[in-house]
């Protein structure tokens, strides 16, 4: 092969080694932070519940009306069921288990591949109304800051995602999110089992058990003032603490405050009475740890796809074109040194 035939050459391979390595630092690498056309992923949780026990209530057992202390275990299932460009049909559902009850709740969401924020849905697709929030995922590489919002579906209502700082778990860098909702119940699946009303006999007898400030409102006047039976509205109260990886936005640990609060209007100011179930649980040792696993080697990939595979690419290239048109000897090898005609001479 002639010397500029394989000038040619590498330079050609240097010019495609570079083009490849722009075409996966900037086509190939975003692809790959988008929600996988198959993700599906399982978490477990356990912790503590306290439940509103109906059938002492109505007998008139208020003492024993609240039980505290029952066991909950949750499993939560995320899957996509179908993928739209860069919009992905998201499955989430949730099976509560407590006192012997199994507690099943299914949520459809559309949301973007990329941001994991709410969307438009496809046509003839139902979901929640979560447009421009997160809901059941965080992005790779989250914003460490207070710009993001959270839809809550048990109150169907979008509120603020606070960023708390960076921890640490299990080897893995994570961001700490909280979410704090408060706002009145709205989803169905929630209401249908609860009374929509209280005989006014039976919160009478309740009163002595309620809060500091119900009690100090439902004075006699002001039960006698209210109708029977007594209307009732609920209200959801939730605090989440979420830590997410930094890389791939996994979360690898989460809390869960939840409660439901029975409530009503007594002289005109909502009062909240007493809580109808309360569920306090966090994700399990063996899923932190499984998660934890899962968000290494999803962080590897990126890695490889993101940085390496582009440098390695990069470096190649250069190493050619270093060939071509670096420092060369001219000498061929087992050629002797020319002579000079004036040291023949003197010799």
């Amino acid at each position: 092969m002639s010397a500029r035939r394989s000038s040619v050459v590498l330079v050609t391979l240097a010019a495609v080694l570079l083009a490849a390595a722009a075409v996966v630092r900037f086509v190939v690498a975003p692809g790959a932070t988008k929600l996988p056309e198959d993700a599906d992923q399982t978490v477990h949780y356990a912790g503590k519940a306290s439940m509103l026990d109906s059938a002492a209530l109505r007998s008139g057992d208020t003492a024993d009306a609240l039980k505290s202390g029952i066991p909950v275990t949750v499993d939560r299932r995320v899957r996509v069921t179908s993928t739209h460009g860069d919009t992905a049909v998201l499955q989430d559902v949730m099976t509560v288990r407590v006192g012997g009850q199994t507690l099943p709740s299914s949520k459809t969401y559309a949301v973007d591949r990329e941001s994991r924020e709410g969307t438009s849905p496809p046509a003839s697709t139902a979901v929640e109304p979560s447009r421009g929030a997160l809901s059941s995922a965080f992005p790779p590489d989250a914003a460490r800051d207070d710009s993001y919002t959270y839809y809550d579906s048990t109150t169907r209502s979008i509120v603020p995602v606070r960023y708390t700082g960076t921890a640490e778990r299990e080897g893995r860098s994570v961001n700490v999110y909280e979410i704090r909702i408060a706002a009145p119940v709205k989803d169905p699946e929630v209401l249908e089992p609860l009374p929509a009303a209280l005989p006014k006999q039976l919160l009478t007898a309740l009163v002595p058990t309620l809060g500091a400030d119900a009690k100090a409102r439902l004075t006699p006047d002001a039960l006698s003032a209210l109708p029977d039976p007594v209307p009732l509205a609920y209200t959801g109260r939730s605090t989440l603490v979420a830590q997410v990886d930094r890389q791939t936005g996994i979360a690898i640990d989460q809390s869960v405050d939840r409660e439901i609060v029975a409530t009503t209007t007594v002289a005109g100011e909502p009062t909240a009475l007493l809580p109808v179930s309360a569920l306090t649980f966090a994700v399990t040792p063996d899923s932190v740890r499984d998660l934890g696993d899962t968000a290494a080697s999803a962080g590897l990939l990126l890695t490889l796809v993101t940085d390496v595979a582009p440098l390695v690419l990069v470096a190649v290239a250069v190493v050619l074109l270093l060939i071509r048109f670096g420092p060369r000897r001219n000498r061929r090898p087992g050629a002797s040194a020319p002579t000079d005609p004036a040291a023949a001479a003197s010799a």
